[in-house]
């Protein structure tokens, strides 16, 4: 929130869309350093001390993966709606505007069904039947790829951001053989 202004103000010169492309640029990067809590753990040990205070590895590598996902949404929140009404042919940016919201309900969809298989392949519900009678130490193998999960966010960040830099190209040179 306290970067919006600074960022928006840097990117004003610049096209909506490549405001856009630098925030998916980021993005994956947030779900990459959450991934690698667990491998910073063994190397690090389970605290890393940061001066007056220490953290746990993951809870240190979260805070910098929201970071990178706030620093993220700097640059795609602000220009989003103004791409989509961009679009838009004259009279019609309420329309455009209405439809910009369609890839929410789409991503929530999707997401929905895919974290729940992500769930269930790395963190399973202690309380299966198979497990249920396991003590922690037992449960632990069942959770030791449990960050794999922020891999494939990190997979799906990526392969959104290629398809933004796709479509745009495609518009251009569509736009290119129209005019």
């Amino acid at each position: 929130m306290v970067f919006v202004v600074v960022i928006t103000n840097f990117m004003r010169k610049r096209k909506a869309i490549t405001s856009l492309k630098v925030g998916l640029m980021i993005m994956p990067f947030s779900a990459f350093c959450m991934a690698l809590g667990p491998w910073l753990e063994t190397v690090s040990g389970s605290s890393i001390s940061l001066g007056f205070f220490s953290l746990h590895p993951i809870t240190l590598m979260m805070i910098i993966g929201i970071s990178f996902q706030g620093l993220a949404e700097c640059f795609i929140s602000p220009r989003y709606l103004e791409y989509f009404s961009l679009q838009a042919p004259k009279g019609e940016e309420g329309l455009y505007l209405g439809f910009s919201h369609l890839h929410s309900f789409f991503a929530n969809l999707v997401g929905f069904f895919i974290s729940g298989f992500l769930l269930d392949a790395f963190c399973p519900d202690p309380q299966r039947a198979d497990l249920i009678n396991l003590s922690a130490g037992e449960l632990k193998p069942y959770y030791a790829n449990a960050d794999y999960i922020w891999y494939v966010f990190a997979g799906i960040g990526f392969l959104s951001a290629l398809s933004l830099i796709i479509y745009e190209r495609i518009v251009k040179f569509i736009d290119k053989n129209k005019g």
